[in-house]
């Protein structure tokens, strides 16, 4: 295999291809349409127009499962709900088993505990020294410096971090990370 072939034995994207996926465009802005460019693509006007309650989502997808109905109406009780306009636009409204969809809409099944699930999957509460640092490799370090997502992936493996939902106190320790990283010169 040369150094430009895929794993696969395909070749990399390239000329017109390329192209394409450089001038990709979203599916359109659906309920959006009176949106300016401006605000469209202003990551601020994203972030304030958010899909956050069951109210909204029924509004723009009344054809919900009643997985995802019941999910939704819980969502706040793990890990809230918020669907960008942008990302919204991505769903198939009528495949229930979007993957896009699957990603962000509430199910039932979330809310559903089995004795082995954990709240830390990646183990990462046990190695953080400091609020907000985590250092599980010896020659790096992970500064989580938000609690907040544009959009709430339903498989996220910091869902006891983030959104608020749980009530999880997120207060990252800036200088504290800092000073740790002085005094461990093994990270790079």
């Amino acid at each position: 295999m040369n150094e430009t072939s895929s794993a696969n034995g395909e070749e990399p994207p390239s000329g017109s291809s390329l192209n394409a996926l450089k001038e990709f465009k979203s599916a359109g802005r659906g309920f959006w349409s009176d949106v300016s460019d401006a605000d469209w693509n202003n990551w601020r006007w994203q972030l304030k127009h958010r899909i956050t309650s069951l109210e909204q989502l029924q509004r723009l997808m009344p054809s919900l499962t009643p997985e995802e109905y019941a999910g939704t109406k819980l969502a706040n009780t793990k890990l809230a709900l918020a669907i960008t306009p942008c990302f919204f636009n991505l769903i198939d409204p009528a495949d229930e088993n979007c993957p896009i969809r699957r990603q962000v809409i509430p199910r039932v099944e979330e809310t559903h505990h089995a004795p082995w699930e954990m709240s830390d999957p990646c183990g990462e509460d046990s190695h953080s020294p400091v609020p907000g640092l985590v250092h599980r490799y010896p020659d790096r370090v992970l500064f989580l410096v938000t609690d907040r997502c544009a959009a709430y992936c339903r498989y996220c493996t910091r869902s006891r971090l983030v959104s608020n939902a749980t009530g999880y106190d997120f207060h990252p320790e800036f200088d504290r990370q800092i000073q740790y990283i002085r005094e461990h010169p093994e990270v790079r």
